[in-house]
């Protein structure tokens, strides 16, 4: 009886194991070694390989020459060919360089229309209609900017977040070398009828 416990047990443990699909992996351009982590371990794939992966949540991590690392997450749920290329670290640098301009453009702008609306208002002025001309040169070159600056720095965010993580294309896996058409024979029935129906792959 025991015996017959552990067997069912076992059969159970083995329906619940996700699905296993092939999936290539491959080193796009600047791609050195190639590391993938998840459910079943850590595989070291170089610029290369092809595994049986079980359906989940991986990630892959690749590094480029110089030895700079970069990370994607990578969702495995069928066969599928991959290229993984690290991310530019070149263009992340510049990707901060560009927002670190735009957010000091925002501040000088936003600092000039402080100063303005500030001293407009501190103003020790003998003609009550003299607060109502403002010093429309500053307010609009401070304005724009601010506004120049609140661009450039969204420009910089833009090209930063674009080379954080490693970029993964996926293809369409390829098939077999010298796979056969199969056909089959299965049988078919309706209401009032009986056959059998033919099916194929090719």
């Amino acid at each position: 009886m025991a015996a017959i416990a552990t067997g069912g047990a076992a059969r159970a443990q083995a329906m619940e194991a996700p699905p296993v699909v092939d999936v290539d992996i491959d080193a796009g351009e600047g791609a050195s070694v190639i590391q993938l982590q998840g459910p079943g371990g850590s595989f070291q794939c170089g610029t290369h390989c092809s595994l049986g992966l079980a359906q989940g949540r991986y990630r892959l991590i690749v590094v480029d020459p110089r030895g700079n690392a970069s990370a994607q997450w990578l969702s495995v749920s069928q066969p599928s060919r991959l290229t993984v290329t690290p991310a530019s670290r070149g263009a992340r640098i510049a990707g901060i360089a560009v927002m670190a301009v735009g957010i000091g453009a925002a501040a000088v702008g936003a600092f000039v229309l402080w100063a303005t609306f500030l001293g407009h208002y501190l103003a020790d002025c003998l003609d009550p209609d003299c607060r109502n001309d403002w010093p429309r040169g500053q307010l609009y070159g401070g304005a724009i900017t601010l506004a120049a600056g609140a661009a450039v720095g969204v420009t910089g965010l833009v090209i930063w977040r674009r080379n954080v993580h490693a970029v993964v294309d996926e293809a369409s896996p390829v098939p077999p070398t010298g796979a056969a058409a199969r056909l089959r024979l299965l049988p078919v029935a309706g209401l009032r009828w009986a056959g059998v129906g033919l099916t194929g792959s090719f």
